[in-house]
């Protein structure tokens, strides 16, 4: 399938059977996207996450973090990713000119991921730490399928978790940088920010988020 044939793709179900086509044979395929269709389609900004890929997991992505959501003791929360991307999508979710306080969004952390899409670039499983080279490699050939996913999804912020260098490389060259840490394209901001399980303070790497959105904003 040529690039062209895939920009012209208009469901996300017939994109991620086409995806999983391309795929080399053996290689598993995690599905991810929208986490709640019904919260998405009624939110008021709608907020869309840009990882790298899972570690070690195999699974439907959506389906797990929906599992989270419910399940007390889910492993998705014991480490930092998911706890900390609920955080800054609550924050920029309720942003209305003040950035809201880090503590409010710790505790709204698991609502707010209900309203957020999450996706990762490499769709199969790698390990603790990205391999750098093969995950450029990766986001090179795949380029056309997560800009198409992008591109169906709608959102109105994305925020790049670790992702910048190869969204702007491979995906979306063409975003402009209006700000630090912020790029636009087609009324879409971007924030280029650390990945989520960063060793870093939460409190910084929110606001690395936060303050950024409300630098841009305040332009």
């Amino acid at each position: 399938m040529d690039n062209k044939e895939i920009s012209e793709i208009s469901c996300i179900d017939e994109l991620m059977a086409a995806w999983k086509e391309a795929f080399p044979e053996g290689w598993h395929f995690n599905h991810d996207g929208v986490i709640s269709k019904e919260n998405w389609d009624i939110s008021g900004k709608r907020v869309l996450f840009v990882l790298k890929e899972t570690n070690k997991a195999k699974q439907n992505v959506v389906t797990a973090i929906n599992r989270a959501i419910d399940v007390k003791k889910s492993g998705w929360w014991k480490g930092k990713v998911l706890r900390r991307v609920g955080r800054w999508a609550y924050g920029i979710q309720n942003y209305d000119g003040v950035v809201p306080p880090l503590k409010d969004a710790k505790l709204n952390e698991k609502n707010a991921i209900k309203n957020i899409a999450y996706i990762n670039i490499r769709k199969t499983s790698g390990s603790a730490t990205t391999n750098k080279k093969a995950f450029d490699t990766h986001a090179s050939e795949f380029a056309p399928f997560v800009r198409r996913q992008v591109e169906l999804i709608k959102p109105d912020v994305v925020v790049l978790c670790g992702t910048y260098s190869q969204v702007k490389r491979y995906i979306f060259p063409e975003i402009k940088k209006v700000s630090e840490r912020v790029h636009v394209h087609e009324g879409v901001v971007f924030i280029n920010a650390f990945h989520p399980a960063a060793r870093k303070k939460s409190a910084i790497l929110y606001h690395q988020v936060l303050d950024n959105y409300h630098a841009y904003k305040n332009l």
